[in-house]
């Protein structure tokens, strides 16, 4: 008992409860004054410890709480069939974001390492190396094995269309390291000694820094307005699309009494309306529960919701059999579907961990994915641009929309992104919401209308500023329609990638060279 007393009253529960305060800035609260108490608690929980030990647990505890509230849902998914997976929970909600909270830790220690290493001082130089160094493990994070870039600091920003917009020179990486410094503005200000926070007496070159902070923020804010001209959006009246949410829910969606019955209901749906204006329909991820090739009858069957001359984007399974019959891989794929049958499809290449598949296997015999199916899905060849009748996209199947890269085929730039999704999984939780701000910020990266179809979740459609123009909200069916929006002029972060954030680093890191003025 004694133990936790200590523990409780430790700057360890003190970083963990600020890394958990840092959820509150995402959606679906987006109450992004936490997110500046948080980062600059924990900087100041930093400032004054040099045991390496305590460095690396004051980081570590710091992220078990930024991750355990950060991606709690999960263990919503594994109680959809609680008799299987419901012992994985223990797990879930605490190695998960124990081994995210690894890149934390390091963090902590590489930063302070640098500040000891050339005897940095001043507060502004302490704030360039933690707001870099912040960022190369978001970026690690996002890479590391197989990646988990989900809630990444700069989403934090996503209930702002114009402060988004930093995100067409610099990608979501740029928009995170701009977070870390408004949220680091208090510590040009302010100091944290013997648990109270008092007025420093900064020197004038934190003082500036600080303020220039403040006002890079407004600039921001006209920079954002000023990229959002209604001139530029062109809208295809001609060309209709029509996005349904069938909202079944997941222990249903693949019962075999229920799975025809939920087939129909999209087909219902989708013809609850006129079809003659609309010239594309869009289904969510496997809203077709059967494999597509090779079935002559339910092509049949699709042509119910297709429109003439047009065609149905929608998710399904894809098999290849051998010539013996044999299963020989199954994909996760978007299939576009026109009035003589498959005109072509896509195969999901960034699968789930223990989703779709599971790592090492054969040497987890004992571990199976969550998603139903016997064998995990195969690896799709990578991004791809489907060309239908009235327009081209690039499909973007649910966990795929997370990463920033690879997501079209530059030497092919669609007209259209359609990110196909099933967050029937996670319930009323943060995480459809997490996800629909990921969705939005890739539309606004590349300059590219966005339609967003979840079997539930929020079906919506991005304009190519990332504004919601139609959405359907959680739990809820229907369609809506809306007319298509051409894509912008390809933005500086699609043509160059990491490079202006690079250069944006090398600038920062000539004031680090600057001798501070008191």
């Amino acid at each position: 008992m004694n133990k936790i007393k200590t523990f409780l009253k430790s700057k360890f529960f003190t970083s963990f409860i600020a890394g958990a305060l840092c959820n509150l800035a995402f959606a679906p609260i987006h109450f992004f004054p936490a997110a500046i108490i948080s980062i600059s608690a924990f900087y100041f929980l930093l400032e004054n410890e040099g045991q390496k030990k305590r460095i690396f647990w004051l980081g570590w505890f710091y992220g078990f709480g930024y991750f355990l509230v950060g991606v709690y849902w999960i263990a919503i998914a594994l109680l959809v069939d609680a008799s299987q997976f419901a012992w994985l929970i223990p797990f879930a909600v605490t190695l998960i974001p124990g081994v995210l909270a690894i890149y934390l830790a390091l963090f902590t220690l590489s930063y302070k390492a640098l500040i000891k290493k050339f005897n940095f001082s001043a507060t502004y130089q302490k704030a360039i190396i933690f707001a870099i160094f912040w960022l190369i493990f978001e970026i690690l994070r996002a890479f590391l094995f197989t990646g988990f870039p989900w809630n990444l600091l700069g989403y934090i920003w996503s209930f702002s269309d114009s402060l988004s917009q930093i995100a067409n020179i610099f990608g979501i990486w740029g928009l995170s390291l701009f977070s870390v410094f408004i949220c680091l503005i208090p510590t040009s200000f302010f100091k944290f000694e013997n648990r109270k926070i008092s007025i420093k007496k900064s020197n004038f070159s934190d003082k500036v820094f600080g303020t220039t902070l403040f006002f890079f923020f407004i600039l921001s804010l006209f920079y954002g307005h000023y990229c959002i001209d209604e001139s530029r959006i062109i809208a295809e009246e001609d060309k209709k699309l029509r996005l349904v949410q069938g909202n079944i829910q997941q222990d249903m969606k693949w019962d075999a009494q229920q799975k025809y019955r939920n087939f129909l209901k999209h087909i219902k749906l989708t013809n609850s309306q006129d079809l003659n204006t609309v010239k594309i329909v869009i289904w969510s991820e496997t809203a077709v529960p059967y494999a597509i090739d090779g079935n002559p009858e339910l092509l049949d069957k699709l042509k119910l919701a297709t429109p003439s001359d047009g065609a149905l984007i929608t998710g399904a399974v894809r098999v290849k059999y051998s010539s013996s019959d044999e299963v020989e891989g199954v994909w996760n794929s978007v299939f576009a579907v026109g009035d003589s049958g498959v005109i072509d499809y896509y195969d999901k290449h960034h699968l789930v961990p223990f989703g779709e598949y599971i790592p090492l296997q054969k040497y987890l015999p004992f571990v199976s994915k969550i998603t139903d199916g016997a064998i995990g899905f195969s690896e799709g060849e990578g991004a791809k641009t489907v060309k239908t009748s009235s327009l081209s996209f690039s499909p973007l199947l649910c966990y795929e929309v997370i990463f920033s890269d690879k997501i079209i085929d530059k030497k092919n730039r669609p007209d259209l992104l359609v990110n196909l999704t099933n967050d029937a999984w996670f319930g009323k939780s943060s995480g459809p919401y997490q996800h629909f701000d990921m969705a939005k910020m890739r539309a606004v990266e590349y300059g590219i209308s966005l339609a967003r179809v979840a079997n539930t979740g929020i079906t919506a459609f991005f304009d190519p500023f990332g504004r919601v123009v139609k959405k359907i909200d959680l739990n809820e069916e229907g369609f809506i329609d809306v007319s298509f929006i051409k894509s912008l002029e390809p933005t500086i972060y699609s043509k160059y990638g990491f490079y202006p954030l690079i250069l944006l680093i090398l600038t920062l890191l000539v004031f680090l060279i600057h001798k501070p003025k008191n």
